[in-house]
């Protein structure tokens, strides 16, 4: 055994439950790649391909579904002590954990490998559900102070974590969340996608892809349609992705209200990996109207698949997006706006095209995960020297 050779327990239980394998599929191959000994520490509906450079342990067993609350929280404790049993056991020094929230589970896996020894990271996903006190602030706060490091993906991040959780900003690190140019599925042409998603093959389609909530803006998209089919009439919305902590019933009502109707597709449900891509295939334009984010995986995911995004001028899509450049940007809550940026980019499709290609390009340069995984190997590398000066 090569003493010096770096473990790390990668524990991440959402996985393929919630897309989140993407991320922990190309953050652990580039570490694999780098000569890190990585496993993956995830849930039962994560499937990854066993040639990937790392291993993987499916320790959360059965924790999504219809079981009641306590018995899958018992399941998803039962699956942390198998996790931190089994990486101790295989000598981790790192337990690199991923957030996108703080409840009792979390703080208790955090609690657990610092009271077994090992050297904490945290990567802070979703900024949002700290601001709001979605999460605990309480338990918010006694995570980041038992973290040996915290990851965030923009400077944004990092100055409201650091005022959130009270610590201090030189205890996080700026890593950006990667591409998903290793994940993605063969796009089917625009033509066969427009069949199977039953959509005009002459029309201009518009896709808002995700997680619908109501910082996500979907009604001021809703509300921009009727100005837009008055100059541009042949184009469809597809919504596409389930609702969280928000209601449907009220984007319905818009959608009415508006008569716009037979112009919005909606498939209001989680989106399989394997159906991905035909509605990104089938999509003229990708729009993001959001309020308010921290940090856009559906942004990474659309330049990756060399679809042009237009998305409301917030400080962490202007991290990624430079407007006319690498995608297009329109004032935040406007809709007049939305409207009218709609209108001129439907009726320039080339240039449309011609963006999607230099955000491609961006995403392949700036957002890779070899970079990645040297920086988050540097982060760990700074993680252990903290410990051997004192925990």
């Amino acid at each position: 055994m090569n003493d010096q050779k770096l473990r790390v327990a990668f524990i991440e239980p959402v996985g393929g439950h919630g897309g989140m394998d993407y991320y922990d599929v190309g953050l652990c191959a580039a570490l694999g790649n780098e000569g890190v000994d990585v496993t993956l520490y995830t849930c039962d509906e994560t499937a990854v391909n066993p040639q990937h450079p790392f291993k993987t342990s499916y320790t959360y067993q059965s924790i999504y579904g219809s079981d009641p609350t306590w018995r899958r929280g018992l399941r998803y404790l039962y699956g942390t002590l198998k996790t931190l049993y089994h990486a101790k056991a295989n000598h981790a020094q790192i337990s690199h954990f991923h957030f996108f929230h703080i409840g009792p589970l979390e703080f208790c896996n955090i609690f657990l490998a610092w009271l077994i020894r090992l050297k904490v990271i945290v990567t802070a996903h979703d900024i949002e559900s700290f601001v709001s006190q979605l999460s605990s602030p309480v338990l918010t706060r006694w995570v980041y102070r038992l973290a040996t490091h915290v990851i965030t993906h923009n400077a944004l991040s990092k100055q409201q974590l650091a005022t959130i959780a009270q610590i201090p900003e030189r205890k996080i690190t700026i890593i950006p969340h990667g591409n998903y140019l290793h994940a993605l599925r063969p796009l089917p042409s625009l033509q066969a996608a427009r069949v199977r998603l039953n959509l005009p093959q002459d029309a201009n389609i518009l896709l808002f892809f995700g997680q619908i909530k109501e910082v996500k803006g979907l009604d001021i998209l809703l509300q921009a349609m009727p100005a837009l089919l008055q100059q541009v009439p042949n184009t469809y919305l597809i919504i596409a992705g389930r609702v969280w902590k928000d209601d449907f019933a009220k984007y319905e009502k818009i959608i009415q209200q508006n008569q716009i109707e037979p112009y919005c597709r909606t498939y209001i449900h989680y989106i399989p990996n394997e159906e991905v891509a035909t509605f990104y295939a089938a999509a003229d334009l990708v729009v993001l109207p959001y309020r308010k984010i921290y940090q856009s995986g559906v942004l990474l995911m659309a330049m990756s698949y060399c679809k042009p995004v237009l998305a409301s001028d917030l400080d962490a899509m202007k991290q990624i997006i430079e407007h006319d450049q690498t995608g297009f940007l329109f004032p935040n809550g406007s809709v007049a706006a939305l409207s009218a940026t709609l209108v001129r980019l439907l009726m320039d499709k080339e240039r449309l095209y011609q963006i999607a290609r230099l955000g491609f390009e961006y995403i392949q340069k700036e957002h890779g995960w070899d970079t990645i995984g040297q920086q988050t190997i540097a982060c760990y590398q700074q993680a252990m020297a903290h410990a051997k000066n004192g925990r």
